[in-house]
C-alpha cells in the first residue's frame, strides 16, 4: 500500500523542504491484540533555519491526517536547537492516543551537545517521550507493547540489553527504535530506523552505501538496507528515506517520506 499526496515527481530536487510522501506498510502476522494499529514513523527532518513556520505546520498536518493511533520519532530532527524547538513546538497539537516516542540521532547530539536534558523538556512539552536505552510498556486490547530506544551510535552508548524480553512474550511485541539501522544484541520484533536518507543519492539502485560510503552495518545486517521494509531472521526492519539532509541539500532519486505502519 503506498499513500500519495499529489506532486509532481521529481528525480533531482534540492531538499531544506518538509514535503514528503507517506508511505504506507501493511504489517502482516501481528498479534490480535495489535490489529488495526497505526504507528507513524517519522525521521531526519532536518529542519533547517530557513524553513518558514508554514512547511512546519504543512508537515504536522500530513501527518495527523493518518490518524495515527502512536508516533514514533528517528532523531535528526534539526541541525540547531532553535529548529528542534520549533518542530516540537508544532508537534505538540498531535497528541495521538498511545503517546508519542523519539530518539536522538547523530546530528541531534551535535547540535544539542552535552544537554540532552534540554531537548527532554522540550519534547516532553510537545508530548513526546525521549528514550535514551530506555523503554515503555503499553497495555493493549490485553496485550503489551513494548516502545524502546537506543542511543546514536557516532557520539554516544547505545545499548539495548534490558529494554524488554529476549523473547517475544506470549501476547506482547516488541518495538525499537534506533537512528542508526545496526543489530542490536536483542533483536526486536520490529526495528525503525533512519540516518541514511535512503541513500540521498539513487542512481539506477546505487547508492554511496552500495559502495561501502559508511560502515554501519555489521556482518548480521545486508549492507545494502539503506531504505524501505524487509525481513531479518524472525525481525522486521523498516528504515526510512526521511525528509531533509544536513549538508548538502539535494536528493537525487531519493523522495522524502513518512512511513504509516498498519497492523493486520
Amino acid at each position: 500500500m503506498k499513500l500519495q499526496f499529489s506532486r509532481p515527481d521529481r528525480y533531482l530536487a534540492r531538499t531544506g523542504s518538509l514535503y514528503a510522501e507517506v508511505t504506507g506498510h501493511r504489517i502482516d502476522g501481528a498479534p490480535g491484540f495489535m490489529r488495526g494499529l497505526r504507528a507513524l514513523f517519522v525521521s531526519d527532518t532536518h529542519v533547517l533555519g530557513r524553513t518558514a513556520d508554514g512547511e512546519i505546520d504543512a508537515l504536522v498536518g500530513r501527518m495527523a491526517a493518518t490518524q495515527p493511533d502512536i508516533l514514533l520519532l528517528g532523531g535528526d530532527y534539526s541541525d540547531d536547537m532553535p529548529g528542534a524547538e520549533r518542530l516540537f513546538g508544532a508537534l505538540g497539537v498531535l497528541r495521538p492516543p498511545l503517546g508519542a516516542y523519539g530518539v536522538v540521532g547523530n546530528n541531534d547530539a551535535e547540535a544539542w551537545e552535552g544537554r540532552l536534558k534540554e531537548l527532554r523538556r522540550v519534547m516532553a512539552r510537545a508530548g513526546c517521550k525521549l528514550l535514551l536505552n530506555a523503554s515503555v510498556r503499553l497495555e493493549l486490547n490485553g496485550g503489551r507493547l513494548w516502545i524502546g530506544g537506543v542511543d546514536e551510535y557516532r557520539y554516544g552508548r547505545p545499548d539495548a540489553a534490558g529494554l524488554y524480553p529476549s523473547a517475544r512474550p506470549g501476547n506482547g511485541y516488541r518495538i525499537l527504535l534506533s537512528h542508526y539501522p545496526r543489530m542490536p544484541v536483542v533483536a526486536p520484533d520490529m526495528m525503525l530506523s533512519g540516518h541514511t536518507h535512503g541513500g540521498q543519492f539513487n542512481l539506477l539502485g546505487i547508492t554511496p552505501y552500495a559502495v561501502g560510503f559508511e560502515r554501519i552495518f555489521p556482518p548480521r545486517l545486508p549492507g545494502l538496507c539503506v531504505a524501505g521494509l524487509r525481513e531479518i531472521g524472525d525481525m522486521k526492519l523498516l528504515v526510512s528515506k526521511g525528509i531533509g539532509a544536513s549538508r548538502l541539500q539535494l536528493r537525487v532519486g531519493v523522495k522524502p517520506e513518512i512511513n504509516l505502519l498498519i497492523f493486520e
